[in-house]
């Protein structure tokens, strides 16, 4: 089973793929599997980016409904 990865090396993971298409020294058929790989990366940073949006959004509300009941 794969250790899930924070999004922190998420993001860094991602510069480095970013980086080495960039560069063109990677082969076609790495660079096709590692622009899969960052776009893969990308889709699972965007999730937890909204879910920790979610998480915020229904903090503020508790709040909110605290600061009413005071």
């Amino acid at each position: 089973m794969e250790k899930e990865i924070s999004f922190e090396e998420k993001l860094e993971k991602l510069k480095t793929i970013v980086g080495g298409l960039e560069s063109g020294e990677i082969p076609l058929k790495e660079s096709i599997d590692k622009f899969k790989e960052g776009a893969e990366l990308i889709k699972q940073c965007y999730k937890e980016l909204e879910e920790a949006e979610l998480k915020v959004e229904m903090a503020v509300k508790e709040d909110a409904g605290e600061r009413d009941e005071e």
